[in-house]
């Protein structure tokens, strides 16, 4: 039977759960399961609202054989806003039945046909599925950087996953943790990026909100014209995005003098076993606006508030070149990164020359997926 894709109905729901359960019974699955519900839980479509999330279904005579999901949202271009849609989610029965390979291309032609302004986000780097078939469609590809700031050494040297995938590793990172030169080592390279803070005419203080409020709106009209791409970050939308129920983020509304110059939005997590950072607490600075002559500020303000909390390393992805400065500027490093930013050949005519384009482009983690791994 061909392949039908469709919008995501209630009377599908127990279709999906079948599919989910054909992919949990396959040895070579991983941890992806498609929503067992046909509406988004955070981001539901409603009237008069440019922030939404869809739900589709590729159906062989009413089986699911795979779906993905489309984001909508308005960005600005140097201030001109358009509707883009985010392409995630994608899943197929292909990854466990080879009869179903080509389900995934479908998939992603008929979100194309639909929104040819399109663009993907993460995708755990070049050689995973999903940026292959892109780049064989000819989509424009980049990498998010990756910044990390260690504020408990010997914590980390010891439970940082990536740092002990093989007892050799394991033995070098214990080895530098005990005798006290692998902290001293974190600490001099993290000291050299530091800069010393410049002088301000009004003092700066971060102050934690429970909600976005107006203030969101002029940091946003006054920031979003410096910006080659940037997700729409009113109030309306933060508070959407960042609600006070569910995960627990910290917002920061940061004032030099008594003027909001910037937000940031931060997460602080005990991790459990997980494949990057073992059992660490690990901070992250999710999402942040402020005009990029203020980004060093906005970025030290986040920074000092998370190291006075009981955390062992700070992470952040951040595309803008200036807020990759001003990360390193308070004693981050970089490392690689699997974050890709991929955009579509009618999204690319908007950013071109990609190449130059892309570093002032302002994406994070509160773009694409959100902060799902965090």
């Amino acid at each position: 039977m061909p392949i039908v894709i469709q919008p995501y109905t209630e009377n599908f729901i127990a279709a999906v759960k079948e599919f989910n359960h054909r992919l949990k019974s396959a040895r070579s699955f991983s941890d992806f399961l498609f929503f067992e519900q046909h509406l988004s839980a955070l981001l539901p479509k409603a009237e008069h609202r440019d922030l939404y999330e869809e739900y589709f279904l590729a159906l062989e005579d009413d089986v699911v054989r795979g779906g993905f999901v489309v984001k909508h949202q308005r960005f600005s271009f140097l201030g001109e806003l358009k509707p883009i849609a985010f392409y995630h989610f994608p899943l197929s029965e292909g990854i466990v039945d080879k009869r179903y390979t080509n389900v995934g291309v479908q998939m992603l032609r008929k979100a194309l046909r639909d929104h040819p302004f399109m663009f993907a986000l993460g995708m755990g780097g070049f050689d995973q599925p999903l940026p292959r078939m892109l780049k064989a469609m000819g989509w424009s590809m980049s990498l998010v950087p990756f910044y990390f700031k260690v504020v408990r050494p010997f914590r980390f040297l010891r439970g940082m996953t990536e740092l002990r995938r093989s007892a050799t590793r394991r033995l070098s990172a214990d080895v530098a943790a005990y005798t006290g030169a692998g902290p001293i080592a974190i600490r001099v390279m993290q000291g050299f990026k530091s800069k010393r803070k410049k002088n301000l005419a009004q003092p700066l203080e971060a102050q934690e909100i429970s909600e976005f409020g107006d203030w969101t709106d002029v940091v946003w009209k006054s920031s979003s014209p410096r910006y080659a791409m940037i997700g729409e970050r009113t109030r309306e939308t933060l508070n959407l995005l960042y609600p006070a129920e569910g995960r627990k983020f910290i917002r920061l509304k940061v004032t030099a003098g008594s003027v909001p110059i910037g937000w940031l939005v931060l997460l602080d997590t005990q991790m459990s076993d997980n494949r990057h950072f073992g059992n660490l607490r690990v901070a992250s600075i999710v999402d942040c606006l402020a005009a990029p002559e203020n980004a060093a500020e906005v970025i030290r303000s986040g920074t000092q508030f998370l190291q006075k909390r009981n955390i062992d390393l700070i992470v952040s992805n951040q595309s803008h070149s200036d807020w990759g400065v001003a990360l390193e500027n308070s004693g981050f490093l970089r490392a690689s990164s699997n974050c890709v930013f991929a955009v579509s050949p009618r999204l690319a005519e908007l950013l071109q020359p990609f190449a130059g384009k892309v570093s002032q482009t302002h994406l994070n983690r509160g773009d694409g997926d959100g902060p799902i791994r965090l």
